[in-house]
């Protein structure tokens, strides 16, 4: 164990144990599952429950053979070494008799990750029903980590990390994990945060005088390349909660406030050229070399709680613009290739013609065309 950590070993304490004690995951230990324990005083909201409460329910309330966690980390920050290491905690397993998801019939986060439960719920909004089923409000008190808590969660997981050659994308929130329908570990509890304090980051500095504008519902889209990027965004989306889309070409127009994740090779440079020329007010990309460099600077993003990164202002100046006289043959294609050395922005040159032109595809010889400057 760390020896920075205090870290109290339960595990013979826990029901069952002479039974499971020897038992062994089928597995690789391949990363770490954050859970919240959704618990909370009824009448204060502070956090209930410790890795006994949590076995004695999962053992005796269920039926389970041991308890769904490795760790359970209390308010005060105390780390509770509840089921050993080397034995699949049931924290993540669903029923997936097909192996639809390609994850070992359900099982794949039980098997290959391990548990680390933070004593608490940390939502917003949380509530209990009596046996006459009606509603009661749990006051919305200690509804994010304690100091201690996050020390103590973050000290396991670097220990937990480095043991297990574990890299920080592969610590993940129990939502996060493929196949799962949980807010857990919470709404107030980003496990992109985690990752990001994992690395230690530089900080995003602002420039001064910039303001973050801040996208109303339905005005602000992520852009990914591929599905490999889906779940190194998932933190920055469930952060901040844009639209999500794969279809740049399709994006044209829809969005003001547009993210564009990953390098040029996925969504390139023209593309964002056509999202500019659609008339989005900020269309920044977010990339890292591949999907986990990308990830590292989208959990930074969230960390510290900034959608966009500085300079935020990044849209262009009213173009200056130019004309050119349509000439027999001429495409918006051939136009755009003789003007920008490109043929794919064509759009650039349509929208801002759409005053005398309806169609892409139909230009006459002699209209006059107005030919912006490049933005960027």
């Amino acid at each position: 164990m760390a020896s920075n950590l205090t870290i109290v070993d339960v595990r013979d304490q826990m029901p069952n144990y002479e039974v499971y004690r020897d038992w062994q995951r089928p597995g690789a230990i391949l990363g770490i599952a954050v859970h919240h324990s959704a618990t909370a005083d009824r009448e204060t909201g502070m956090p209930t429950g410790d890795a006994l409460t949590f076995f004695n329910y999962h053992v005796h309330g269920r039926g389970w053979a041991h308890g769904g966690y490795n760790y359970v980390i209390g308010a005060d920050g105390l780390i509770e070494y509840a089921l050993d290491e080397e034995i699949a905690a049931y924290h993540a397993g669903f029923k997936d008799p097909g192996d639809s998801y390609g994850l070992e019939h359900g099982q794949y986060w039980n098997n290959h990750y391990l548990a680390v439960c933070l004593a608490c719920w940390f939502s917003n909004g949380r509530s209990w029903r009596d046996e006459e089923g009606v509603i009661h409000p749990i006051p919305d008190q200690h509804v994010s980590p304690s100091p201690a808590q996050m020390k103590s969660v973050l000290g396991l997981l670097r220990h937990l990390t480095a043991k297990y050659n574990i890299t920080p994308e592969n610590v993940r929130g129990h939502r996060e994990l493929g196949g799962s329908h949980t807010q857990c570990p919470g709404l107030n509890l980003d496990p992109a945060t985690l990752r990001a304090r994992l690395r230690e980051p530089e900080p995003i500095e602002l420039e001064e005088g910039i303001e973050l504008p801040e996208p109303g519902p339905g005005e602000h889209v992520v852009i990914l390349p591929s599905q490999d990027y889906l779940d190194p965004a998932l933190g920055y989306i469930w952060r901040f909660g844009p639209d999500v889309t794969f279809a740049a070409r399709a994006a044209v127009g829809r969005w003001p406030y547009v993210t564009v994740v990953g390098p040029p090779s996925g969504i390139s440079q023209e593309q964002i050229v056509a999202l500019r020329g659609g008339g989005a007010r900020l269309v920044q990309r977010v990339a890292g070399d591949d999907p986990i460099s990308t990830q590292a600077i989208l959990d930074r993003l969230v960390a510290q709680g900034k959608r966009f990164m500085a300079p935020v202002d990044d849209s262009p100046p009213e173009p200056e613009l130019d004309t050119y006289t349509v000439q027999p043959g001429d495409t918006l294609s051939s136009v755009a290739r003789q003007i920008y050395g490109q043929a794919t922005l064509w759009p650039i040159i349509f929208n801002a013609n759409r005053d005398i032109l309806s169609d892409p595809g139909r230009i006459k010889p002699g209209q006059v065309l107005r030919i912006p400057t490049l933005p960027g």
